[in-house]
Formats: C-alpha cells, structure tokens, sequence
C-alpha cells in the first residue's frame, strides 16, 4: 500500500473516532438545548478544532513512520539514500494531481448536496438549529470520508476511467 494510501487511511480512521466522539456528547446530557444555535455553533467550532490538531498530528506521525521504516528498510547508513527514497515516495506527478483533483470534486459535490439537504429540511420540515447544523457537519464527514475512499481507490486499483 502507498504511503499516499495509507495516510488517507489513517485520516479516515482519526475522522471517526472523532466523530463517534463527538456523537457521543451530542446525545448525551451535557449537549446544548435543541433551539440553542450559540451552543450548538460553539460546540461544532470546537469538534473543527479538535479534528483538525488531530488530523495535522496523525499526519505527522504517519509520516515520521514511513521515514522510519524506509530508514530500516534500507537498512545502511547512507543518509543520502534514504532522503531520496523518502523524496521519490513523496514527489508528486500528474497522477497524484489527477487523484487528488478527482477525490476533491466528489467531496465537494457530497459535501454541496449535504448543505443542500439541510437547507431543504428547514425550509420544509421545520427541523431544529441543532438538527440544520449537525446535517451540515455530517455531510462534511460524509464528504471527507468518500473523497479519501476514492484517493485509496485511485491509488490501490488505478485510475483508470476516472478522467476529469
């Protein structure tokens, strides 16, 4: 598997987690009030920033153990030869472009289409603030999840088919 694919598995993996967390607090007793749009608003704020410190160090650490690995895979001394493995693994071409162009579009159209739903269920269903709101946040996870499901994709099976 690809360091490219592997890091977009990680990421998946953090992604939950937090959000099963974050599901966790919405439900239970220390949520704020249904009609509370300053708590709900704070609440998710704070879900963002947590998500995304976790992302940028789960990242991190993915990549210091690929270098690691590559570095005991080499197995020699000459550090020369292992920053060119880990630059040749890193450097990304056209494919990558084309990837990560692709796995973008789809997250963006899902995460348009969530917005979308939760515009037309409080337009006509009469939903609550923290309903509108967590119908926003789900469809970004929803968004982020299948536009890494489709980078592992890309990168696993190829591209093929997949022209922009």
């Amino acid at each position: 598997m690809m360091v490219k694919s592997k890091s977009a598995v990680v990421g998946i993996i953090v992604a939950t987690v937090l959000v099963i967390g974050y599901i966790i607090y919405a439900v239970g007793d220390s949520a704020p009030a249904a009609d509370d749009m300053k708590g709900w608003a704070k609440l998710i704020l704070v879900f963002i920033a947590i998500s995304v410190a976790a992302q940028i160090i789960t990242q991190i650490i993915v990549q210091i153990a690929f270098s690691a690995s590559v570095a005991a895979k080499e197995n020699c001394d000459d550090k020369e030869l292992i920053e060119r493995t880990i630059r040749s693994e890193l450097a990304e071409d056209e494919m990558d472009k084309h990837i990560a162009h692709r796995s973008s579009h789809i997250g963006y159209g899902i995460a348009g289409a969530g917005v979308v739903l939760g515009l037309i269920a409080a337009a006509f269903f009469d939903i609550s603030v923290a309903l509108f709101l967590n119908i926003m946040l789900m469809s970004f996870f929803v968004s982020m999840m299948v536009g890494a499901a489709v980078t592992i994709y890309m990168y696993e099976k190829g591209n093929r088919g997949w022209d922009c």
